[in-house]
């Protein structure tokens, strides 16, 4: 039954998540790729793939670390972001996403995550100190954020 379900909302929700994720993953990766489309492997199972120079297909094996998780954010924030359209907002947490971005990839992701915010709660967890001075970078007089230092456990 659970597995007919999640059938029902991929065949629902695909299309509109998948260019929804196509315009996040261009805006994470500045333009290195066009985004993504969905292409059918030796088994003829449907796979995920970055578009490049609006043909080249490249598949997620093909990637860097960074790229991947970019991908991976891109999908997850466009299901979010479907997901609060029509349900309770529910928080969205992360954990060190940006280890692998640079820094003008981190901000336009932090650009991305504000972006959202307005629509549901983001938990970030990191350990980057210099990720502060990102966020200072991309938010105005009129962004609320707050954030907190966790105490850590020593063994």
């Amino acid at each position: 039954m659970l597995q007919k379900g999640i059938e029902y909302y991929r065949e629902n929700n695909q299309s509109t998540i998948l260019n929804r994720a196509s315009e996040i993953f261009n805006r994470l990766t500045l333009g290195s790729f066009d985004g993504l489309t969905v292409d059918y492997d030796k088994k003829d199972q449907p796979i995920i793939m970055g578009v490049r120079n609006q043909d080249e297909k490249v598949e997620v094996s093909g990637m860097i670390d960074g790229t991947t998780d970019q991908l991976y954010l891109a999908l997850r924030i466009a299901s979010i972001e479907q997901y609060v359209k029509d349900n309770e907002p529910i928080p969205f947490i992360l954990d060190d996403i940006l280890v692998h971005f640079d820094d003008e990839r981190s901000k336009e992701t932090l650009k991305v995550l504000l972006e959202l915010s307005k629509h549901t709660q983001i938990v970030f967890f990191t350990h980057h100190y210099s990720l502060i001075e990102l966020i200072n970078a991309v938010t105005t007089e009129s962004t609320s954020y707050q954030l907190k230092e966790l105490n850590t456990i020593t063994v």
